[in-house]
């Protein structure tokens, strides 16, 4: 399977219009360390902040080395293969701590693989904890509870790998002219949709991916400009047992989009403010896509 897929990881970055000479950000995190947390500088598995040019980069994903902060040369896959996650920032900076030049994509992250939902009391827990077991359509793995600080409960279940793959079926059905041109990564959960972008407005960037997720229902946290993504060609090591390759599904068209050409084809309604736009460089950089 690895072979199959080798040539993902560039030609997606390709895809994204980066240029030969533009530097390359990753980010590799641990899966077991990130699945249910957020990452934690104490954890066994420390994250790694790498990076390369395009015109250094090679061609498959198995040969992939990146440079540490120190300019040591890691291997990318064999830490892949140890259960670390191979992330890669979106839009274009030159360094980690510069402002953003470019907006390569508007993307969203459908993550079909769990339900989450905030309620308020006990008794409003009880009843949906009933009404998801007595769903015949819901398979379920598990169902957890938590209180947070705020004293909301939220309630996390997990489906089972047929009852994702059955929404996968059904979301690509339902949304099937909406992202006909766009290009489609597969995850183990779900899917990340991007639309690739030409002059796109660094300020309008937040607005319009509130509204990708509004209009899609998928992840609406990924809408900050250092946002990283799962790169395609390497695997989703979150069960080790059983891992995962994240691989291009559809490549979308040749000719990219316009932002006016996404709110106008989606009827997306996003709401543009200067104040955001002033907000929009100072974006943390390490939040993950959880799929």
């Amino acid at each position: 399977m690895t072979q199959r897929y080798s040539s993902h990881a560039r030609n997606f970055i390709r895809k994204l219009g980066c240029k030969k000479n533009e530097q390359l950000h990753f980010t590799l995190v641990h899966d077991a360390e990130h699945k249910n947390q957020a990452y934690s500088h104490s954890s066994n598995y420390p994250a790694m902040t790498l990076h390369k040019p395009l015109y250094l980069l090679e061609r498959l994903a198995p040969r992939i080395t990146l440079f540490s902060k120190n300019n040591y040369l890691i291997h990318v896959f064999s830490q892949n293969i140890k259960g670390y996650a191979v992330f890669m920032e979106i839009n274009y900076r030159e360094t980690r701590k510069s402002d953003f030049k470019k907006i390569r994509a508007q993307f969203i992250d459908v993550d079909l693989n769990k339900i989450s939902e905030h309620l308020h009391t006990n008794d409003q827990v009880q009843e949906r904890m009933r009404s998801l077991q007595s769903d015949p359509t819901e398979k379920l793995l598990s169902i957890t509870i938590k209180r947070n600080k705020q004293g909301l409960y939220h309630l996390l279940a997990l489906r089972t790998k047929e009852r994702v793959a059955a929404l996968k079926k059904e979301f690509m059905q339902k949304h099937k002219r909406r992202i006909k041109n766009t290009m489609i990564i597969e995850t183990k959960n779900g899917f990340h949709i991007y639309w690739v972008l030409q002059g796109g407005s660094i300020n309008h960037f937040v607005p319009i991916q509130k509204a990708l997720a509004q209009k899609f229902g998928s992840d609406p946290m990924i809408t900050n400009l250092s946002r990283v993504m799962r790169l395609p060609g390497f695997y989703h090591m979150k069960n080790p047992e059983s891992p995962f390759m994240v691989r291009v599904r559809q490549w979308g068209r040749k000719k990219p989009f316009t932002q006016k050409e996404l709110i106008r084809s989606l009827a997306l309604k996003p709401v543009f403010t200067a104040k955001a736009g002033r907000k929009l460089r100072k974006a943390p950089v390490l939040q993950l896509s959880r799929l």
